[in-house]
């Protein structure tokens, strides 16, 4: 089993572990009320090492990207990138995943455990291409920088005032207590955020660099509990949670992720189709299902009527004071305000359509 080079400092922390796809990864550290309060206000300091990483060269590499992703990925300069999916003929998602461009490669972001499942289905399309795929999950401790005062944190353990004014996705190299460190602009929760890649020689110090700040600027460890609240809050999908193989990128909300304008790439026809339509006939929505407990994943929604949807994710929402999920609800249920039903195995539980984001700061 995979450990994280950070292991034996978030035993120092108290944590209490979790294992995500075959990695020990710290669920919370004893106070996961404490920990939301830090995304909200002032930092959290995520242990991230479990990413998916793939280094793409090659002579071709840029055209043949841009060929297979929805999003526009060939005018990306070096420092930029961009959200995109990887989807099948039929319009349905073989993953999402970030696009970082360096000088000579691109560097992907995927979910953990779907590393083994692009590369393949990529490689594909292969043919007599020059492109390269190397997976670099372990080649780097990944660390994640969550919260308003995100910016604040990396500003002062670098000096560089410039990653203020990082793009989303934009990326830059810099120095954090004498090493070497990748930065990038990445929210999982629509907060201010950014990954930090460290070689695993210098991550030790570069995380204790970064916890120090913590006093400073209303910080401290925070766990994947945590964070998959705010996600949640967010309305923003993950991968394997709120999106499946037979997942449509729109029916998710994934605009962002889409270039209507590029050109050809796998699945660009199911997805013109759709936008000329205007519309999907389900679509990824929240729901507030006040002071019920958490539904399970797959339960199903129901309108008066009909069945007309299933939940994908729920947590206790501080933000929202009441159980809230997420879920994909038919078109004609989709009105925010909408009463709706939620199945459980101990009975219906009343819910309301919400938009998204759920607390929309």
């Amino acid at each position: 089993m995979p450990a994280s080079l950070l292991f034996n400092k978030h035993l120092e922390h108290q944590a209490c572990f979790t294992t995500v796809n075959d990695w020990q990864m710290p669920q919370h550290y004893g106070n996961p009320q404490a920990e939301y309060r830090a995304l909200r206000r002032g930092f959290g300091l995520i242990d991230l090492s479990n990413r998916g990483l793939i280094r793409v060269e090659g002579r071709d590499r840029q055209r043949f990207l841009n060929a297979m992703l929805s999003n526009n990925t060939e005018d990306l300069e070096p420092g930029q990138g961009c959200y995109a999916t990887f989807l099948n003929a039929k319009g349905h998602m073989v993953t999402d995943l970030v696009v970082y461009a360096e000088e000579a490669s691109y560097l992907l972001e995927v979910e953990p455990h779907m590393v083994s499942t692009f590369l393949e289905a990529i490689d594909y399309f292969v043919i007599s291409e020059d492109v390269r795929f190397a997976v670099e999950t372990e080649t780097w401790a990944v660390l994640g920088v969550q919260g308003p005062k995100a910016p604040d944190v990396l500003i002062a353990v670098s000096g560089e005032e410039r990653l203020r004014d990082l793009a989303p996705y934009g990326s830059q190299s810099c120095r954090v207590e004498g090493h070497d460190v990748w930065v990038a602009r990445r929210s999982y929760t629509r907060e201010p955020g950014y990954l930090v890649l460290a070689a695993p020689a210098v991550v030790e110090d570069a995380w204790t660099t970064m916890w120090r700040q913590g006093e400073v600027f209303e910080g401290c460890a925070v766990g994947l509990e945590a964070l998959d609240t705010l996600r949640i809050e967010s309305g923003t999908p993950r991968f394997g949670v709120d999106m499946t193989a037979v997942t449509i990128p729109i029916e998710a909300n994934l605009q962002d992720a889409i270039s209507y304008t590029k050109g050809c790439y796998i699945g660009q026809e199911v997805i013109a189709r759709i936008d000329a339509r205007g519309h999907v006939n389900r679509q990824l929505t929240g729901l507030l299902l006040g002071d019920a407990a958490l539904p399970e994943a797959g339960a199903r929604i129901l309108s008066p009527e009909r069945e007309v949807g299933w939940i994908t994710s729920a947590t206790q929402s501080p933000a929202m004071q009441q159980t809230i999920a997420l879920g994909y609800v038919r078109r004609e249920a989709l009105e925010p305000g909408t009463a709706l039903q939620v199945r459980t195995d101990t009975g219906d539980i009343p819910a309301m359509v919400s938009a998204l984001p759920f607390d929309d700061r």
